[in-house]
């Protein structure tokens, strides 16, 4: 019988194989929101769509009923709610204890009196020095930044403007101010979701970072520092090509929106942007699609790719150039203040007629980057705080039912549909992305087929039994080696510098001894030669003797040694 085991062998297994050229793929993904001008009828939202979400002065407790009064238990409630979604925990009650009250400031407590309109001196807040880096909700964040953006937060609240706290386009935390009493606007955005994806191409020997030499004999030791020797440097030299770090995508972020959105769009988006939740976005804008016309959009989505890849090909070069390697002996090390990590070896010139020559290089990686488009999702708020509703293509029609008059519905949903129904690929070939899914009849599941346009280019709109997606999988990459979801944009290749060095020694060609030193170096190294000559055929008159005694006795006296005499 068999003793039972706790792991054996699989006799069906296949045993796992190395590959040389196996992928490691780093992808980052953002998003471009675009508003949408349909060509709609007069009126064409339903009373609901004026409805969804509240005013922010009822969130932060003003009440029009109590006059020029705030409930400061509430807005801080919100504020600590709004810092929350940002990754920053900040207890409610803590603001009012830190937090400097506003000249000319009314607030209702729920167990207090309102406090005189001339209490405690105000607060100058300089909301250049507001932006904070975002933090988990673990660490702690400087009471003092949380202070002055509470105090921002309702510092005009009596002018009808509160400053929120949002995480920005980059990820950082920062204050955009907003009307407690905006008049309801309903608005549709189509939201492109990007990624862009590296993988690892060549790899090999860059610039020359050290030279140095050793003279015959001599020894030294050697100092390795990189750009990974402190956190500020791992900040500054870091990419979203090789990388995840969260100073690399505000990095990007900013770049790509400085690169692909003008002022003036940028200052426009701003009151939607609170509600869009819009971090991580790389880009945004409207387009016009009314009266059948998609090419805006389409250009618009064009310029978009070739920005954002000029945006990643700056972003990996300026962090590439920061990534500095060091190399110096122990003549030339210098103290200098901070923490690093150094690298140390002892190396030594063997030889005693050359010199030998190091050179360090540094090793780069080159990686080939794709922009390609995802998914796309479609978006509607009415500027009212919580208003924002964002969907799939599969539940447009639902959006569409919660917010416009039903006679405007399929016309709304096939002006959609036809600009995110086809996207142009780096080869400029019409990519149709759209799989029709209707539900059978009997609901026992779903048939898939390519979406089809009719005669005027337009698709069928969805129906409550038939809706739209966005085909899953790469897209029109029969020839790609390594081929990415949804459609190819563009691909570019990008070298970066890494934190390794190779080094190779090279002899020197001159001899540094003269003539006479040269002989006596020669006779030495013949000495060593007849010694080593001895040596072997003593070796090999031992091993020709097949009496063990009588070798043992022959080895003592060859090598110098002998046994006691025989009685």
């Amino acid at each position: 019988m068999n003793e039972p085991v706790a792991i054996e062998f699989s006799e069906e297994g296949d045993a796992a194989k190395i590959n040389y050229s196996i992928p490691m793929p780093g992808a980052h993904t953002g998003r471009r929101v675009m508003e949408v001008e349909l060509d709609l009828e007069d009126e064409p939202f339903t009373p609901d769509s004026f409805r969804f979400g509240i005013e922010l002065g009822a969130a932060i407790g003003v009440s029009p009923d109590d006059g020029n009064i705030i409930n400061e238990n509430i807005a801080a409630n919100f504020f600590s709610e709004q810092l929350k979604k940002a990754g920053v925990s900040v207890v409610a009650p803590n603001l009012l204890a830190n937090a400097s009250h506003i000249s000319g400031l009314q607030v209702k407590h729920a167990t207090t009196t309102s406090r005189p309109t001339n209490e405690a001196a105000a607060l100058s807040v300089d909301r250049n020095a507001l932006p904070l880096v975002r933090s988990s909700v673990k660490s702690k964040v400087n009471d003092g930044q949380i202070a002055a953006l509470y105090t921002d937060f309702i510092s005009d609240w009596r002018n009808g403007i509160v400053h929120i706290p949002v995480v920005d386009w980059a990820g950082s935390i920062t204050t955009l101010p907003r009307p407690t009493h905006p008049d309801p606007k309903p608005r549709f955005f189509i939201i492109e979701r990007y990624g862009i994806s590296s993988f690892l191409g060549d790899y090999g020997m860059g610039r020359t970072v050290k030279t140095f030499t050793l003279l015959p004999g001599e020894s030294t030791t050697i100092s390795l520092k990189t750009w990974q020797s402190t956190k500020e440097s791992v900040e500054q030299s870091s990419s979203i090509i090789d990388s995840h770090e969260q100073s690399a995508r505000e990095r990007f972020a900013e770049q790509v929106q400085n690169e692909t959105t003008d002022k003036a769009t940028k200052s426009k988006t701003e009151e939607w942007h609170v509600e869009a939740e819009a971090k991580a976005s790389w880009g945004f804008g409207s387009a016009k699609v009314s009266g059948g016309g998609s090419g805006e959009y389409h250009s618009g989505r064009e310029q978009f790719a070739r920005q954002a890849t000029e945006a990643t090909t700056e972003h990996a070069a300026e962090a590439s150039s920061k990534r500095e390697l060091s190399v110096s002996s122990s003549s030339e090390k210098t103290t200098e203040s901070g923490s690093e990590s150094l690298i140390e070896r002892t190396i030594t010139n063997v030889n005693v007629r050359r010199v030998l020559n190091f050179v360090f290089r540094e090793l780069n990686q080159a990686f080939i980057t794709k922009l390609h488009l995802k998914n796309i999702h479609v978006g509607f708020t009415n500027g009212l705080y919580n208003s924002w509703r964002e969907v799939p293509l599969s539940g447009l029609r639902t959006l569409l039912k919660e917010t416009l008059r039903p006679d405007q519905i399929d016309g709304a949903a096939q002006q959609i549909l036809r600009v995110a129904g086809t996207i142009f690929d780096q080869d400029d070939t019409a990519v149709q992305v759209l799989d029709k899914v209707t539900i059978n009849q009997n609901g026992d599941g779903v048939t898939v087929e390519p979406a089809a346009r009719d005669g005027n280019g337009d698709f069928a709109p969805p129906t409550d039994d038939m809706y739209y997606r966005f085909r899953p999988g790469p897209l029109n990459q029969g020839g790609q080696s390594n081929p990415v979801d949804g459609v190819l944009l563009s691909e570019t290749q990008i070298t970066m510098r890494t934190d390794s060095v190779i080094v190779e020694a090279l002899l020197g060609q001159s001899d540094s001894l003269d003539a006479y030193a040269m002989e006596i170096q020669q006779a030495a190294a013949e000495k060593d030669t007849l010694a080593n000559r001895r040596e072997k055929m003593i070796q090999e008159t031992l091993e020709a003797i097949d009496d063990p005694e009588r070798r043992a006795e022959l080895a003592a006296r060859l090598l110098g040694t002998c046994c006691p005499e025989k009685e």
